[in-house]
C-alpha cells in the first residue's frame, strides 16, 4: 500500500543541446515533465518556447500514405532509419509519395477512360442500325444532326409537326425511342426548340469515336479490355510496392512520431540568453540512473531536489503495488488517484474485493470457469482484466468448496467431506441464514473500522488534525462507532455513566465542536467557524446539529449496507436451486442443456451484479471515509503507440 517516492529534477543547458536532452528524457521512460514557468515564476525573464513543430506536416502525410496502403502503424525499432532532420523526413516521405502517386494516377486515368468509353458504348448501342460513319455525320455543314432519345409518347407526337426536319429511329423499348433528327442549319433553333419541348435527350458522341456503331463498339470494347488489363498490372505493382516499402513506412513513421512528440515537449521548456530550463519529477529509485544519462553532456546541468522544493508544483502520484494487487489498481484509478502524501488503498481493495466476491459468488465450478476465462483474457484481450478474473475466480472456488456447491449441485462434494472426516459439508447456506446476515454485518463493521483507521493515519500524515482527531471518521468517530458496536455485540453495560460519558458523549461533543477544537489546538485561539464574521452561536448549533444527525444516520446505513453481502450469498444459492428444480422437471435428454444454460445465465447476470455491488461497497462505504482521489497521475514523457494517436 505504498506510493512511489519522487524527486524534483531541474535541467538547464544550451539551446543547441535541447533536442538531445528531450530525447534522453523520453528514452529514460521515468521523467514526468512540468511547465518550466509557473505562476510563481511569471515575473522572471524566462520565456516559454513557442515554435512551430516542423515534423507535424510530414507525419500527417506519411500517416495518410500508410492509411491509403492499409498499413497498420505500430511502435517498432527504427534504428536503421537514417533520416533525422525535418528536411530528411520530408524528402523520404516525398519520395515514397511519388512512387505510389505515379501508379495511382495512372490507375485513375485508366479508370476514367474506361468510364468514358462505357458511357459511349451505352449510347451507341442503340444506334447499331446506322450503317454510316458516325464521325462523318457530325461534319455536315448544311444540315444539323442531333443523336439521342425521345420518350415514346413524344415520338408519337412528331407526326403532328410539318416543319422541315425528319427523325430516324434506330432502337426503342417501352419508355424511350433512340435515333437522330436532321434539320437545315437555317431551321436549327426552331427544330431544337421543338425537340426540347418533347424532352429529347441529346447524346454527345466524342471525337475519338469513328466508323459505324458496330465498328466503334468493337474498338471501344478492345480499348476497355486493354485498360482493364493495365489496371490489373498496376494493382499487382502497387501490392508489390506496398510489400516492399511496408517496413520502411512503419519504421519511418515510428521514428518521425518520436521526433514529433519530442519536439512538442519544447512547449514546456523555458529559455533565456540561448539557454534552456526545464523541470519535472522522477521516481526516487530512478533518480541516480536518470542523472547518469547526461554525464557526457558537459553543457547540461541536472539538479535533483526534494519533491516539495517547488511549492507551485503538485507532486504526481505513482502507485506502487505488489503482484497480487496490481490488477485492482484499475478500480482505484476509477475513483481517482490518491494524493502524493496519501495512502495507496490498492492492496486493501484487492484483498477485500477478492474475499467479498468469493463470499457472494461461492461456487467451485463457476469459479473455475471464471478462473480459466482469466487466462484467455490475459492472453488475447486485456491482462489487467484477466488478472482480476483469475483472482476472483480462485476466491469463488475456495468459498464454493466451503459451501459444497459445484455448478449448483449442493451435495456433489459430500464424499470428499466424508473422506476429510466431516459428517456433512462445512457450510449449509439455507440452514445458516442468520449467521450469514450477522456475518455480513460483521464484515461491514470491520471494513468501516479499518477505513477509519486509514483516515486517521492519513490525516495525521497530512497534519489535518481536525479530521484526524475530531472528525466523524477520526479518533472521535472511531471511538463512538466501535463503542456502540461493542456494546451491541458483546452485551457491554452501555447504561453505566462511565461508558456513556467517556465513549458516547465526549466523542459526540468532539465531532460536534470539531472546528473550534481543532482551531484552538492549532492556533491557540477559539473560533466557531472558518469565517469569524458570520459565526454566531445559533448558526453554529443548527448547522452542526443537522450534520451530526447525518453522521449518525450514515453510521447505521453504511453498516446495514453490508447486508447485501449476505443477501447475495442467499440469492446465488436460490438461483441455482431454481436451475436444479428446472432440470428435474425436464426429460433426461434435456437436463444437461438446462444445467449449462442455467449456469451460464447465473454467471453472466449475477456475476456482473456482484462485481458492481462490491465496487459500490468499496467506493461508498469504505473510500468515502478516507480517500479523496485528487492526486495527479505520474505520466512520464514519451511517445504513444503509433497507430493510436489522434491528429
Amino acid at each position: 500500500m505504498a506510493i512511489e517516492k519522487m524527486q524534483l529534477v531541474n535541467i538547464a543547458g544550451l539551446l543547441s543541446d535541447l533536442d538531445k536532452t528531450l530525447l534522453r528524457c523520453c528514452e529514460s521512460g521515468c521523467f514526468h515533465m512540468e511547465q518550466a514557468v509557473t505562476g510563481k515564476d511569471s515575473h522572471s525573464s524566462l520565456k516559454m518556447l513557442n515554435e512551430k513543430n516542423p515534423y507535424t506536416a510530414t507525419m500527417k502525410k506519411l500517416k495518410a500514405l500508410a492509411l491509403s496502403c492499409r498499413i497498420k502503424l505500430t511502435k517498432t525499432d527504427y534504428s536503421d532509419i537514417s533520416a533525422d532532420s525535418p528536411e530528411e523526413f520530408a524528402q523520404l516521405t516525398e519520395g515514397l509519395e511519388n512512387r505510389f502517386d505515379a501508379l495511382r494516377n495512372e490507375r485513375f486515368s485508366c479508370m476514367k477512360e474506361i468510364s468514358e468509353k462505357n458511357a459511349v458504348i451505352k449510347q451507341i448501342t442503340h444506334l447499331k442500325g446506322l450503317d454510316t460513319d458516325i464521325g462523318r455525320i457530325s461534319e455536315c455543314d448544311k444540315i444539323v444532326v442531333r443523336m439521342g432519345r425521345l420518350p415514346v409518347d413524344s415520338f408519337k407526337k412528331l407526326e403532328f409537326y410539318d416543319e422541315t426536319f425528319f427523325f430516324v429511329p434506330f432502337d426503342s423499348d417501352k419508355d424511350f425511342c433512340w435515333g437522330m433528327y436532321f434539320a437545315p442549319v437555317t431551321e436549327k433553333e426552331l427544330v431544337d426548340e421543338i425537340f426540347n419541348s418533347l424532352y429529347f435527350e441529346e447524346y454527345e458522341i466524342p471525337d475519338f469515336v469513328k466508323g459505324t456503331p458496330e465498328t466503334a463498339f468493337e474498338e471501344l470494347n478492345d480499348a476497355i479490355i486493354r485498360k482493364s488489363r493495365r489496371i490489373e498490372e498496376i494493382d499487382e505493382q502497387l501490392q508489390s510496392l506496398i510489400k516492399d516499402k511496408k517496413d520502411l513506412i512503419v519504421k519511418a513513421y515510428s521514428k518521425l512520431k518520436f521526433r514529433n512528440d519530442t519536439f512538442e515537449l519544447r512547449h514546456k521548456v523555458a529559455s533565456i540568453n540561448e539557454k534552456f530550463y526545464m523541470k519535472g519529477f522522477v521516481p526516487k529509485n530512478n533518480a541516480e540512473e536518470f542523472v547518469k544519462l547526461f554525464d557526457d553532456c558537459e553543457s547540461v546541468s541536472v539538479v535533483v531536489k526534494p519533491p516539495d522544493s517547488d511549492s507551485s508544483l503538485v507532486i504526481p502520484t505513482k502507485l506502487k503495488n505488489n503482484r497480487f494487487a496490481r490488477p485492482f489498481a484499475m478500480l482505484v484509478e476509477m475513483y481517482g488517484l490518491p494524493d502524493y502524501n496519501g495512502i495507496n488503498p490498492t492492496t486493501f481493495v484487492a484483498i477485500t474485493y477478492t474475499l467479498l466476491f468469493g463470499i457472494m459468488f461461492g461456487d467451485l465450478g463457476q469459479g473455475f470457469v471464471i478462473f480459466i476465462a482469466g487466462f484467455f483474457l490475459d492472453k488475447f484481450m486485456n491482462k489487467t482484466v484477466g488478472g482480476l478474473f483469475r483472482r476472483v475466480g480462485f476466491s469463488s472456488m475456495v468459498f464454493g468448496f466451503l459451501y459444497g456447491s459445484v455448478f449448483g449441485f449442493e451435495h456433489l462434494l459430500d464424499p470428499v467431506f466424508h473422506a476429510m472426516g466431516f459428517e456433512n459439508k462445512p457450510f449449509e447456506v439455507f440452514d445458516q441464514t442468520n449467521f450469514i446476515l450477522i456475518g455480513a454485518v460483521a464484515i461491514g463493521v470491520a471494513l468501516i473500522a479499518m477505513s477509519m483507521i486509514m483516515n486517521i493515519v492519513q490525516s495525521f500524515r497530512q497534519k489535518d488534525y481536525e479530521n484526524a482527531i475530531f472528525g466523524c471518521n477520526g479518533i472521535a468517530g472511531f471511538v463512538f462507532y466501535t463503542s456502540i458496536i461493542s456494546a451491541i455485540a458483546f452485551k457491554i453495560n452501555y447504561k453505566s455513566p462511565a461508558f456513556i460519558i467517556l465513549l458516547i458523549v465526549i466523542p459526540l461533543l468532539c465531532i460536534f465542536c470539531r472546528f473550534p477544537l481543532a482551531h484552538a489546538m492549532k492556533y491557540k485561539k477559539l473560533q466557531l467557524t472558518e469565517d469569524p464574521e458570520e459565526a454566531t452561536v445559533g448558526n453554529f448549533i443548527v448547522e452542526n446539529f443537522f450534520e451530526m444527525f447525518e453522521y449518525l444516520l450514515s453510521y447505521v446505513s453504511n453498516t446495514m449496507s453490508f447486508l447485501r453481502v449476505g443477501g447475495f450469498v442467499l440469492s446465488h444459492a436460490g438461483m441455482m436451486l431454481v436451475v436444479m428444480t428446472l432440470m428435474e422437471s425436464v426429460t433426461a435428454a434435456a437436463q444437461p442443456l438446462v444445467v449449462v444454460l442455467g449456469n451460464a445465465f447465473v454467471m453472466c447476470m449475477e456475476g456482473l451484479i456482484v462485481a458492481i455491488q462490491i465496487i459500490r461497497l468499496e467506493f461508498y462505504e469504505v473510500f468515502s471515509r478516507f480517500y479523496s482521489g485528487n492526486g495527479k497521475p505520474f505520466e512520464p514523457v514519451g511517445v504513444s503507440d503509433s497507430g493510436s494517436d489522434e491528429e
